[in-house]
């Protein structure tokens, strides 16, 4: 079996990021870096169907996650790490959301439909774990406990709608989806027949699409609960305002063509080998190259986490694990040729290479980017007054209404100090700090006398409702 590495024009992303500000962060830049049959699928689907192409790299990666769910990574801490990815995509309307999952996860929900057909022509074989289905679209807890029963099944959760799911419990308990990745054999749940489900290194990938709007609403109502518990960190974001594009559904899609029949094919022979009593994943390792170069982004990112990821950093302390899966998911998928017919064997996959560690890092480091718009930092409240000052203001207006009343009563524009003392209803000490404001507004004038008098300008009736002194108004 041919053997086909990444491309030998591989452009190499910087370790520091090209603009001071994530707001001129690009996207497109890691498209350049993705293996060429991935780069051209992608391209495929976002000329087909006119999707921002945003929202299709965060598919298709979603997509390949999902057909590997019969392999495994060991990253250099030796921990095995399922290939399930966290996806949430977030565009405006009618902008191709849809189109670009339907045309990436086509193999996977036709595979997923014929098993119902397999099992019926088997029914000695219709209760063998095996058989039971690969994506679930029914997004209740109910399907995820499924996953628990520790005979090591996997789920993909996919919605291009995700409303009911934002609202859902699913999405509102805090922690619930978090001890699912919290290693193997960490967590046992209790079914309502009280018999114990424990985690076998469960595989349970997710992928919503959503608009900005209903995005936003959803996390102001729960009180951006999902980023205080964790569960936001562990998403792939791909947010886009971009509309939807020209179409050209008749255009050949022979890259993408080339996933779907490896998609079939990675399925087929998980099934094969459950068939077969052999429930082990195959597991992928970082060949001491890839090592090497994951050493050195590590330290980079360790720096810059207190530097210009400082904004994203809950996201950023993820970026490990969410790079080495996507660099196994684009490894398995340019390193093997499509086969002529699924059920033949598939050819052991070589160690990961370090381009694949580049193009899976370009892919995180402009997820954190998006990361930053779909969870703005909150803006800074004005600083609510003091009780002493609320109370203060309310006297002062309630103060100046008095003195405006007699005025314009009194069709005058002057008083007494202790005739406005007493009107005003206030201690002799308030009422001057009443006086001493208007002065600062140039609304009074005190003249001299034993009695000083105080005389009201323009300013004051202005304020009152009143474009001249009620005096005036009166002489003319």
């Amino acid at each position: 079996m041919a053997i086909h590495m990444f491309s030998t024009t591989y452009n190499p992303i910087h370790l520091s990021p090209p603009t001071d500000t994530w707001s001129t962060f690009e996207f497109r830049d890691p498209l350049h870096s993705l293996p060429p049959r991935v780069t051209g699928a992608i391209l495929e689907v976002h000329n087909k169907t006119g999707a921002p192409v945003e929202i299709v790299t965060l598919v298709a990666l979603s997509a390949m996650s999902t057909a590997l769910h019969g392999y495994t990574i060991r990253p250099p801490n030796g921990r095995l790490m399922p290939m399930s990815l966290y996806c949430m995509g977030i565009g405006p309307p009618v902008c191709g959301k849809s189109a670009a999952m339907r045309e990436f996860y086509r193999a996977i929900r036709e595979f997923d439909a014929n098993l119902e057909a397999r099992r019926a022509r088997n029914p000695e074989q219709s209760d063998h774990p095996a058989l039971r289905d690969l994506l679930q679209r029914d997004v209740t807890w109910s399907s995820l406990l499924e996953v628990l029963d520790g005979k090591d099944n996997g789920v993909t959760l996919e919605d291009d709608d995700c409303i009911d799911q934002l609202k859902s419990d699913f999405m509102k308990k805090r922690g619930k989806l978090n001890r699912f990745f919290d290693g193997p054999v960490k967590e046992s749940l209790i079914r309502r027949d009280q018999d114990p489900l424990a985690a076998y290194n469960p595989s349970i990938g997710i992928c919503f699409l959503t608009q900005p709007e209903i995005h936003s609403e959803h996390q102001v109502a729960i009180r951006y609960i999902e980023r205080k518990s964790g569960l936001a960190s562990r998403f792939l974001y791909a947010h886009t305002l971009a509309g939807r594009g020209p179409e050209r559904p008749l255009l050949p899609t022979p890259n993408l063509d080339g996933i779907q029949r490896l998609v079939t094919w990675f399925l087929e022979q998980r099934v094969q080998r459950r068939l077969a009593g052999n429930s082990q994943r195959i597991e992928l390792t970082l060949s001491p190259e890839a090592q090497w170069r994951w050493e050195e982004l590590k330290r980079s990112l360790d720096q810059r986490l207190h530097g210009d990821l400082q904004p994203v950093q809950d996201s950023a302390a993820r970026a490990t694990e969410k790079t080495w899966r996507i660099a196994a998911a684009l490894h398995c998928f340019n390193a093997v040729a499509p086969p002529e017919h699924p059920h033949q064997p598939l050819p052991p996959i070589p160690p990961i290479p370090p381009d694949a560690i580049d193009a899976a890092w370009a892919y995180v480091e402009c997820s954190l980017a998006q990361f930053h718009k779909v969870f703005p930092p909150p803006e800074p409240k004005p600083p609510r007054p003091s009780r002493v000052r609320e109370r203060q203001l309310e006297e002062l207006r309630v103060a100046k209404g008095h003195l405006h009343d007699y005025l314009r009563r009194r069709c005058c524009d002057t008083m007494s100090w202790s005739q406005a003392l007493e009107l005003s209803w206030l201690s002799e000490h308030k009422f001057k700090t009443v006086v001493a404001h208007m002065k600062s507004m140039d609304q009074v004038e005190l003249l001299g006398g034993k009695d000083r008098i105080l005389r009201f300008s323009s300013h004051f009736f202005a304020e009152m409702g009143f474009e001249r002194s009620i005096a005036s108004q009166f002489q003319l």
